[in-house]
């Protein structure tokens, strides 16, 4: 069960959205630091903020070496600064899989990336093992994945590309925006996740490569 902490961000919301927010460092000399990430509500209102947790020396390396594979722990706080979710990951070679904590560092669920030749799939699952919802999103749609059902129903979606509420702020491919009112706030939680495992498979080094381009 979500505790009432991690609730709280979740509850009687329909969307949230995630900004990565750059680091003077990062921009100036292309040296990648930790990841921080603005949370904003469907009105523009703060929810919380995001950060990667930072290593030393060695974890620098490593984040430089294997990139988006690199393993990973962020943390999800609120406007009062309280440590409300934790999302971790391995370091992987091939099908991450994303681990999901609440604010008593119980489980509430997990990400696996599966096997697709054509399609970026993903299974969103529970921690009784329920697999409640399936990501299949072509290749070629680079922008948008869809949260399905077990009867192929949409029950969420995550975008690169927002067309709806606070369209004008996705003026770059550093924001997402994750729908999720169908979903009760233990699955809001993990499909929250799934776009961090997103950003992290499939824009991470996209957005290294255009950085280097750029300067």
């Amino acid at each position: 069960m979500i505790s009432p902490l991690t609730k709280q961000i979740f509850e009687n919301r329909k969307f949230l959205f995630i900004h990565q927010v750059k680091e003077w460092a990062e921009i100036l000399v292309n040296f990648e630091t930790r990841n921080k990430y603005k949370v904003i509500d469907e009105n523009g209102t703060p929810v919380g903020f995001m950060a990667e947790e930072a290593g030393g020396f060695f974890d620098s390396i490593k984040r430089m070496i294997f990139r988006s594979h690199r393993g990973f722990k962020i943390s999800l706080f609120n406007v009062s600064k309280e440590q409300v979710m934790t999302f971790k990951r391995p370091f992987f070679w091939f099908f991450s899989d994303l681990t999901v904590f609440d604010s008593n560092n119980l489980v509430l669920g997990h990400i696996y990336r599966r096997f697709g030749f054509i399609h970026k799939r993903y299974d969103l699952v529970t921690s009784s093992g329920e697999v409640f919802g399936k990501i299949s999103s072509p290749m070629w749609k680079l922008w948008t994945f869809k949260i399905m059902d077990s009867k192929d129903r949409e029950i969420g979606e995550i975008s690169k590309k927002w067309g709806g509420i606070l369209k004008e702020a996705f003026t770059d491919a550093d924001k997402f925006g994750v729908s999720f009112e169908h979903l009760d706030d233990q699955k809001k939680a993990i499909a929250f996740g799934a776009a961090i495992s997103i950003d992290f498979d499939f824009f991470e080094d996209n957005v290294n490569r255009n950085r280097s381009q750029n300067f």
